[in-house]
Order: C-alpha cells, then structure tokens, then sequence
C-alpha cells in the first residue's frame, strides 16, 4: 500500500515537472528586435516638517510646500502647543 502511494505521488509530481518545463525553455539573456527600452527615474525621497499651533482645530491634514503636498503624520501636545508633523515624497 505505501508503494503504492509513493508510486503515484512520483508519478504525478514527475509530470507537474515536465508539464512546467516550456515555462522555463526561455533563456534571460533573449532580446526582441522590436523591445523598447524603459525609462528610468530617480526615486522619490521622503521629506517632513514640523509646525507648531496653538489650537488643534488650527492643523490641517495637508499642506503644499514648494509645489509638494505634505499630509499629516502626527500631533503631540509639546509645552502647551500642537506640535504637526507633516510628511511628503520630493521626487
């Protein structure tokens, strides 16, 4: 009876390999004639800021700096005033 299932399950694994190898027939190094190439950019870099206010109601959740949209990532309560942290990508 193990035999048996040993036999099967080899069976059926040996044809799950066969069955998958044209998946791996291509080589990596093989080029189109008609590809195009992809253009790459610089990676954005995260920047933050803070600001304090003296009332919550006073913070919004965004702000725009210099053309980049800042949202809001944190408020503390720091010697009476509501210290923002603002976060934003600069790409």
């Amino acid at each position: 009876m193990k035999l048996k299932k040993v036999l099967t399950g080899s069976a059926l694994s040996l044809a799950l390999l066969v069955s998958a190898a044209p998946a791996f027939a291509s080589s990596p190094g093989h080029t189109n004639s008609d590809s195009t190439q992809t253009k790459i950019s610089t990676q954005a870099t995260k920047d933050s800021f803070t600001i304090d206010y003296l009332h919550r109601w006073d913070i919004p959740n965004t702000t725009v700096k210099n053309g980049v949209t800042y949202y809001l990532k944190k408020v503390e309560i720091i010697e009476g005033f509501y210290r923002a942290t603002f976060e934003g990508w600069i790409n």
